[in-house]
């Protein structure tokens, strides 16, 4: 299925029929298993929390929908790697490992998505069988705090920006192209966290206070400059971060011509899908969609961090409970009140590290976009003989 352009996909009639026709068949297993494990096409996946799929089942992630889409279409069994994790940076500042739990729900800046490419380069025996390799980063080496602090500078985080997406994903790119010759690459993009269709609220405003750090000789911002702030802050990422992915794909693809082999699938998320949006294809709290009182909306930002606030997302209790046990190995024997601190802003960032996420909804727009790229070169995996079927199908796409 191709995806039509995105200001006119997302009526809320289409969404709900793209959603429902997805879930129906939801489940550990594909819905249609190739008839032969034979041939079988080789996925890796590395990168940071969106393609790991925050806070989704198995078979709601990105990269679940493209091994069985891929099964469907080409009629061979898809062996995945799955190397990408929540937290990752393009190039780590650190080789501190204290944080990784091996929970993927779990932030971490390492592994780092060059260390990710390191243990997929050991694994395979010969690199030249692998297919498909889908890649994206650049957002935690910018640092998402950046991207939620209005006080942010914006010349500084633009600079910032094209250097992570821009220079850095550059020789991601170019390093893997090299170590994996016969495949193809999709990297995908990112989107505006915040816009003018976020819920206008203090609840909001306090929670991005909240969830960053601010030095004290900030100055105070209004609440509506402080919103403002933010939109403009989240239209700069999405901007900057596409237009600098857009060219690290056609840098490198211009020194492996003439077989360029790598394809960028950019998001275009509107405003009504951003965080807290009346549409919103983000992953918020469990009650967000209510009418709470100001008193209420005051207690759960003073309180925030307890058991009785949840996001809504689908692996909340399973990343909760890993994020107390490698928190709780991170505390000294003496610890002071800066380490203490410290550690549980860790503990509260990483129990809401879904929020802002690509919910259900998201990650299938997400994989319809990674599909449209694969539509160019997939004829090339498919199986010699399809049944008429699957072939008519095919053709009809």
């Amino acid at each position: 299925m191709r995806i039509p352009p995105f200001r006119g996909l997302f009526s809320t009639a289409l969404l709900c029929a793209l959603f429902f026709t997805a879930a129906g068949g939801a489940s550990a297993q594909c819905a249609k298993p190739p008839q032969s494990q034979d041939d079988p096409l080789h996925m890796l996946v590395i990168g940071d929390s969106i393609l790991w799929g925050q806070g989704l089942k198995q078979e709601r992630k990105i990269w679940w929908r493209i091994k069985c889409w891929l099964q469907d279409t080409t009629g061979r069994p898809v062996r995945e790697k799955i190397e990408a994790h929540s937290g990752a940076a393009i190039e780590a500042a650190t080789s501190e490992r204290t944080l990784y739990s091996g929970n993927g729900e779990v932030p971490s800046y390492t592994p780092s998505v060059n260390q990710q490419l390191d243990e997929a380069v050991a694994h395979y025996r010969d690199r030249s069988a692998v297919n498909l390799i889908l890649v994206n980063g650049c957002i935690n080496d910018v640092d998402v705090r950046h991207l939620l602090n209005s006080a942010t500078r914006l010349e500084t985080l633009e600079a910032s920006i094209k250097e992570a997406c821009g220079g850095r994903m550059q020789r991601l790119l170019r390093r893997t192209a090299s170590e994996f010759p016969a495949a193809h690459l999709v990297v995908t993009g990112y989107y505006p966290i915040f816009s003018e269709e976020t819920d206008h609220n203090r609840f909001i405003r306090m929670l991005a206070k909240k969830l960053t750090s601010r030095s004290a000789n900030e100055e105070e911002m209004s609440d509506k400059e402080m919103r403002r702030r933010l939109v403009v802050i989240s239209n700069l990422w999405h901007q900057v971060s596409t237009r600098s992915l857009t060219e690290a794909v056609q840098t490198v693809n211009a020194e492996l011509a003439p077989d360029p082999r790598i394809h960028f699938a950019a998001i275009d998320f509107q405003p009504e899908h951003a965080f807290a949006a009346p549409e919103t294809l983000l992953w918020n709290f469990k009650f967000a969609s209510t009418n709470l009182s100001g008193l209420r909306k005051a207690i759960v930002i003073l309180t925030l961090g307890t058991a009785a606030y949840k996001t809504n997302d689908q692996l909340r209790e399973l990343r909760s409970k890993s994020c107390k046990q490698i928190h709780d190995r991170m505390k000294k024997k003496n610890e002071t009140k800066s380490e203490k601190d410290i550690r549980e802003s860790s503990y509260l960032a990483c129990r809401y590290a879904s929020l802002g996420h690509p919910n259900q909804m998201g990650a299938l727009i997400y994989a319809e976009s990674i599909k449209g790229q694969l539509l160019k070169i997939i004829n090339n995996w498919r199986r010699t003989v399809l049944n008429p079927i699957a072939t008519r199908e095919w053709e009809n796409l």
